[in-house]
C-alpha cells in the first residue's frame, strides 16, 4: 500500500480586500486593489504545511490579481513543494502560465490535466469562466471512462451547498450537467473544492465533495445573507491510500497560527 498526503490551499486573493454585500457580481465577489493583501496569511498556511512534512500542495484557484500572480509563485519557490495548480474564477490561463505549466493542454485554452495509478485517477479541472463548458465536459467524460475511483480538483463545488454565498450568482453555471455526468459513472468520485471560503462536506450518489477553507477569509456558511468571517483562514490536508481518500480542514487564525 502506498500512501500520499495533499495539501490543498486556494483563494489566496493576493491584493485583494473584500468589499462584501449582497449579490455576486458576474460570478464574483467584490473587491478593492490593496498590494500585499493576505500575503502574510499564504506564508502562514505554507508554514504550516511544511512543519507537517508535506511535500505535495494543490493550489485551489483565485491567486488575486493580475499583478500578484508573480509574487504569488515566487512565494512558493521558497518552499520544498511538488505543485499542482488549477484555476478560479480571479484567474486566467494566460496569466498562469507564464509561470506554471502542465504539458500540453488537453483541451485548448485551458487548464485541465491528469494522471492515474492502479488504485486511483486524479483529475484537475478548470472553471476560470465560472463553467466546466462543452469541450472540457467531454474531455472529463473521457477521462473517466473505466475509471473506478477518482478524485476531482476543482475550484466551484459541483454538489450544491446550503448557504447564501450559492444562492448568490456565485455557483458553477453548468454545475447540473456536470452533476449529471459524475453520478451517471460508474464510479466513485471525490470533489476536492474552494471559492466558497467554508468548510463543507456533501454526499450524493457516487459522489463526495469537500469544500475548503480559503487561505485569505471565511463566509459564514448558516446565515441569512453573506457575512464575511475575517479572522480565520485555513486549507485542506488529503491523506490517500491506494483508493482510500481521506481529509480534514486545518483553520488558523492570525493571531495563533498554530492552532
Amino acid at each position: 500500500m502506498t500512501k500520499t498526503t495533499i495539501a490543498f490551499l486556494t483563494d489566496t486573493h493576493l491584493g485583494q480586500r473584500l468589499v462584501m454585500n449582497s449579490e455576486v457580481a458576474g460570478g464574483k465577489m467584490r473587491y478593492d486593489s490593496e498590494p500585499e493583501q493576505h500575503e502574510d496569511r499564504l506564508r502562514l498556511v505554507l508554514d504550516d504545511i511544511s512543519r507537517r512534512g508535506i511535500a505535495d500542495i494543490v493550489f485551489g484557484g483565485d491567486i488575486g490579481t493580475a499583478q500578484s500572480v508573480s509574487g504569488f509563485f515566487e512565494i512558493l519557490k521558497g518552499y520544498d513543494f511538488n505543485t499542482s495548480v488549477i484555476l478560479g474564477n480571479h484567474d486566467t490561463y494566460d496569466d498562469i502560465k507564464r509561470y506554471w505549466f502542465a504539458g500540453d493542454g488537453a483541451v485548448n485554452g485551458k487548464l485541465c490535466y491528469s494522471y492515474a495509478d492502479r488504485h486511483l485517477k486524479r483529475i484537475f479541472l478548470d472553471t476560470s469562466d465560472n463553467m466546466l463548458g462543452g469541450s472540457q465536459h467531454a474531455w472529463l467524460q473521457r477521462e473517466l471512462d473505466g475509471v473506478h475511483n477518482a478524485v476531482i480538483f476543482v475550484h466551484h463545488p459541483i454538489l450544491a451547498v446550503h448557504t447564501p454565498v450559492d444562492r448568490s450568482g456565485a455557483a458553477l453555471r453548468d454545475r447540473d450537467k456536470v452533476r449529471s455526468l459524475l453520478t451517471g459513472v460508474d464510479c466513485d468520485v471525490t470533489i476536492i473544492s474552494g471559492h466558497y471560503h467554508m468548510v463543507d462536506e456533501t454526499r450524493d450518489a457516487n459522489i463526495r465533495q469537500f469544500v475548503s477553507p480559503a487561505v485569505s477569509y471565511q463566509i459564514v456558511k448558516q446565515s441569512g445573507e453573506l457575512h464575511a468571517d475575517v479572522e480565520a483562514f485555513g486549507y485542506r490536508i488529503i491523506e490517500i491510500e491506494d483508493a482510500r481518500i481521506d481529509t480534514q480542514a486545518v483553520l488558523l487564525n492570525q493571531a495563533f497560527p498554530g492552532r
